[in-house]
C-alpha cells in the first residue's frame, strides 16, 4: 500500500509541475503579445494591399536588400511585356492603328512572345528592340493614354517610361519599381517592425469573422473603381487609395461621377467633392453607425504619403484600440 501511495504522490507532483510550467509559458506568451499590434489589411484585388505592406518594410524595416530587389526582376520584366500586350489588344478595342506600319512585325513579336528572357532574366535583343519601337509609335502611345477604357493596369505607363533602364542587361529593380510591380498574391503577406515598445505586425490574409476582434482593421479601396458596386466590410480605417489616378480620371478623362452615381450633385471636375461623396457613400453602408471610421486619401506607391498617413494612424487609431483592450 505504501509503495502505491508513493507512486501516486510522485505522479501528482509531476502533473502539478507540468501544469505550472504550461501556465508560465502561457503567461509569458500572453505578456509578449501585449506589445503586439496586429493590423489586418483587407481589400479587393488591385486596391493596394501588398503595396502598403511593402511600404511598411521600406519605412520601418530598413527596406529591401539588393538580393531582395533582384528577386523582383522577372516580375518587373513580365509586367512590362504583359502591359505592352494589353495595349496592343486595346488598340483593337479602340480601333487605333499603328502610326508606323513597320512596327507590325514588332507587334507580332511581342504578342507571340511568352517569357522572352534568358536564364539571367535579361530580355532577348529582339524583344528589347520591339518594345522600344512600339513605345515610340504614336498609335501605341495614344492607346496607352486611354488605358482606362480597357482596364490597363495602373503601373503600365510607369514601366513604359522606364523601359530603357528596365531592359538593360545590368538592370536591378529599385524600391520604386518594387512598389509598382504587380504580383499574383496568394496566402499570407506579412511584415513586422517595432516602434518604441510596440511591435506592429501588418498582414494581408483571410481570417474568419470571429477573429476580427483581435486585429486593427485597415480596408483599402481603389478610388478608380467607382463604377462597380461598393463592397460592405466591417472596418476601422478606410484607405481611399490611388487618389492621384482618381484625380486624373475625374479631371481629364470625362468619366465623371454623376455618370455612375446620379445622386452625386457636385461639379463634374470637382475632385474633392467626388472623393468625399465616395467616402460618405461607403461609410453609410456600415452596420455599426456609432463606430467611428477614419478615412485617409492615399497613394500607396508614394512612400512619403504613406509615411505621413501611418504616423497619423499610429497616433490616433492604434492608441484608441489599445485603450479598448486595456493595454494602456
Amino acid at each position: 500500500m505504501g509503495l502505491c501511495l508513493g507512486t501516486e504522490d510522485t505522479e501528482e507532483k509531476t502533473a502539478r509541475v507540468r501544469s505550472a510550467k504550461i501556465d508560465r509559458e502561457l503567461y509569458e506568451s500572453a505578456k509578449r503579445e501585449m506589445n503586439v499590434v496586429k493590423i489586418l489589411i483587407l481589400g479587393a484585388a488591385e486596391s493596394g494591399k501588398s503595396t502598403l505592406v511593402k511600404q511598411m518594410k521600406i519605412i520601418h524595416s530598413n527596406g529591401f536588400t539588393k538580393q531582395e530587389l533582384s528577386s523582383f526582376k522577372p516580375a518587373v520584366l513580365d509586367n512590362l511585356l504583359t502591359s505592352m500586350k494589353f495595349v496592343l489588344h486595346g488598340m483593337g478595342v479602340l480601333r487605333i492603328n499603328l502610326a508606323n506600319n513597320r512596327n507590325k512585325v514588332h507587334a507580332h513579336s511581342v504578342l507571340s512572345c511568352g517569357r522572352c528572357f534568358d536564364e539571367e532574366h535579361v530580355p532577348l535583343p529582339f524583344l528589347s528592340h520591339a518594345l522600344s519601337c512600339l513605345w515610340a509609335d504614336q498609335g501605341v502611345r495614344a492607346a496607352a493614354a486611354r488605358g482606362y477604357e480597357y482596364e490597363l493596369n495602373d503601373s503600365a505607363l510607369y514601366f513604359f517610361e522606364n523601359m530603357s533602364r528596365i531592359t538593360s542587361p545590368d538592370y536591378v529593380p529599385t524600391e520604386t519599381d518594387v512598389l509598382r510591380v504587380r504580383l499574383r498574391t496568394t496566402g499570407v503577406i506579412e511584415t513586422q517592425f517595432k516602434v518604441n515598445h510596440l511591435i506592429f505586425r501588418y498582414s494581408s490574409l483571410s481570417v474568419s469573422r470571429t477573429e476580427f476582434r483581435f486585429f486593427l482593421l485597415v480596408y483599402t479601396l481603389s478610388l478608380l473603381c467607382f463604377e462597380p458596386t461598393l463592397l460592405v466590410c466591417l472596418l476601422q480605417i478606410l484607405f481611399m487609395n490611388k487618389i492621384d489616378l482618381f484625380e486624373d480620371k475625374i479631371s481629364h478623362t470625362g468619366r465623371h461621377l454623376r455618370l455612375y452615381w446620379p445622386k452625386f450633385k457636385g461639379a463634374d471636375y470637382d475632385v474633392d467633392s467626388a472623393a468625399r461623396f465616395i467616402v460618405a457613400t461607403f461609410v453609410s453602408l456600415s452596420k455599426s453607425p456609432k463606430k467611428l471610421i477614419y478615412h485617409h486619401f492615399t497613394t500607396a506607391t508614394d512612400t512619403s504619403n504613406i509615411q505621413v498617413v501611418f504616423q497619423v494612424v499610429m497616433e490616433t487609431i492604434i492608441k484608441e484600440n489599445l485603450e479598448a483592450v486595456s493595454l494602456l
